[in-house]
């Protein structure tokens, strides 16, 4: 990230580089210290307190490594995810939700979503995704429209998922209080 943060900006500060990364500025030195001492940035000092940074050949070759590296390593952890999704997904279907509704529009949605835009063989179709925040309703996730509670009692579905981990537990109490089925919910963090 510092040789990236670099790339971008020869004239960015300790200061900057340290809260972009999330660490002191005492760290980012020592790393400054250590990629030039490995060849991968030079420094050209226009005052005791203003320096310009650049990234040398070196240094460039050095950050496509890291890159594919992190890419790597990301896509592992994708795909060990998407496996463990499809599995729960799975456990939905065996149940026999295969018209669904989300409940809670946020990350979880999209990424069980997503899933299921790539992993095209499973039958489940998700009608909608139900979420408290006026602001969302009546938008889209992926292509989902996004609507109130009140929906549940226009459409025709199998049961929910609650895909939210933070108000999983305001859901659940939400369904239970409009006498929503308990053997209709499933709750994606239960698993």
């Amino acid at each position: 990230m510092i040789l990236d943060l670099i790339e971008k900006n020869k004239n960015i500060t300790q200061r900057e580089m340290s809260i972009a990364i999330g660490s002191a500025v005492s760290m980012v030195n020592n790393f400054l210290d250590d990629y030039e001492q490995k060849g991968y940035i030079k420094r050209k000092y226009l005052s005791t307190k203003t320096v310009e940074y650049f990234v040398t050949k070196n240094g460039s070759e050095r950050k496509k490594i890291l890159n594919i590296s992190y890419l790597n390593n990301s896509l592992k952890v994708f795909k060990s995810a998407s496996e463990d999704i499809v599995r729960f997904l799975n456990q939905i279907i065996d149940k026999g939700f295969k018209r669904i509704l989300l409940y809670g529009a946020g990350e979880v949605a999209e990424i069980l979503l997503q899933t299921l835009t790539i992993e095209r063989e499973l039958p489940i179709d998700v009608l909608g995704i139900i979420d408290d925040d006026e602001d969302k309703q009546n938008t889209f996730l992926v292509g989902v429209p996004i609507l109130s509670i009140e929906s549940i009692r226009k459409l025709d579905f199998d049961g929910i998922l609650i895909s939210s981990y933070t108000n999983q537990h305001l859901i659940l109490n939400k369904l239970q209080s409009i006498n929503y089925p308990q053997n209709q919910i499933s709750q994606f963090f239960e698993y």
